[in-house]
């Protein structure tokens, strides 16, 4: 049978309920712009405390996981960091950040360290750039992760929280710029995705290589993917061929009239 759930997540087992799949979709346009309180503090996995606000000025990908996990967590963490080296364009640490944090109450720096030592997840030439954190106030998990969008689910008969794979990407002020989702990732999108985060810095610079691949690329928000965007390259296709129809129309006239005076 379904069970009703709230806008909140819901960790309290139910042995004979099963989720509505609905309840994990992250409603996108309600989320998108939406701010993480910079004061809240966590604490990563080497026991340094830190907050939301020190990771301010950089984009930051977001991922949302638990450390006890022995399903898709480790694997959405293995998978970013073989897919990072692929982003071409931005470097790990110097022009963006990568912050895994446990939903799980029970987490706690030494199962964050456990879990990297156990998963080998992320090597530890990316650690400048990617720390593994638990919220330091006791019982803020579901407000923390629900700032987002990010709902989760504690099933008794899996033995497992059930949750979306999502990688969520904000901008250098803290907002929620775009999501991407799924275990399977594409250095592409990534690349794209921090963009998106970072376009308030690079729209106002003359980075006009990143400002022409901003626009020649759409988000597919069905599909939690980038691809081109055919209707602006058809457009400016339109507009070449009109302009290169000019010119040779031009040309063409000017032969004539030249031969004629001839």
């Amino acid at each position: 049978m379904l069970w009703p759930v709230s806008a909140r997540a819901v960790t309290e087992p139910t042995r004979e309920s099963v989720v509505d799949a609905s309840f994990m979709q992250i409603d996108e346009p309600r989320f998108l712009g939406s701010r993480l309180q910079e004061g809240t503090v966590l604490t990563d996995e080497g026991g340094r405390d830190f907050s939301i606000g020190d990771l301010r000025g950089k984009p930051l990908i977001l991922l949302l996981s638990y450390y006890g996990c022995d399903g898709t967590c480790p694997v959405m963490n293995a998978e970013l960091a073989r897919v990072l080296p692929r982003v071409e364009r931005f470097r790990l640490g110097e022009d963006y950040r990568v912050l895994t944090v446990s939903f799980d109450r029970k987490d706690s720096p030494a199962s964050a360290a456990e879990f990297l030592a156990r998963t080998g997840a992320v090597p530890p030439d990316m650690r400048h750039g990617w720390r593994h954190a638990v919220l330091k106030q006791p019982d803020v998990q579901s407000e923390f992760a629900g700032s987002v969008g990010f709902r989760f689910f504690w099933s008794d008969a899996a033995a497992a929280f059930l949750h979306p794979n999502v990688l969520v990407f904000l901008t250098p002020q803290g907002r929620v710029a775009r999501y991407i989702y799924g275990t399977r990732m594409d250095a592409r999108n990534i690349e794209l995705a921090i963009l998106d985060a970072d376009w308030e810095r690079i729209s106002n610079s003359t980075a006009v290589f990143d400002m022409l691949t901003g626009a020649c690329f759409s988000y597919n928000y069905a599909e939690g993917r980038y691809q081109w965007n055919y209707p602006l390259l058809a457009g400016v296709g339109s507009l070449v061929s009109g302009i290169l129809m000019m010119i040779l129309g031009s040309w063409f006239y000017r032969k004539r009239m030249g031969r004629a005076n001839a």
